[in-house]
């Protein structure tokens, strides 16, 4: 299983319907219409229709889904750095 620290997090999406995910620490929740990942850059909810989840490894951290994508939104975004050191 991953751990947070230095995990990298890239996303990319092919033509709005093909997505590969890196850094994806647990996928939270899931069903045609939204998926809900826990990533090393906070929670990340993926909107759309007819959404499915071609592979992940928890090993690896990488996920793949296809399906119609709408909108990606972080919540909980984890800071790093000087960020958190001026928000505590």
């Amino acid at each position: 299983m991953l751990e947070e620290k230095n995990v990298v997090h890239n996303i990319i999406i092919e033509q709005c319907k093909n997505v590969h995910i890196t850094g994806v620490l647990e996928v939270k929740g899931f069903d045609e219409e939204t998926v809900i990942l826990d990533t090393s850059k906070g929670n990340l909810t993926i909107k759309g229709e007819n959404l499915s989840i071609g592979g992940f490894s928890l090993e690896s951290g990488d996920l793949h889904m296809q399906g119609d994508i709408f909108a990606l939104v972080y919540s909980g975004v984890k800071e790093k750095g000087f960020l958190k050191r001026i928000l505590k």
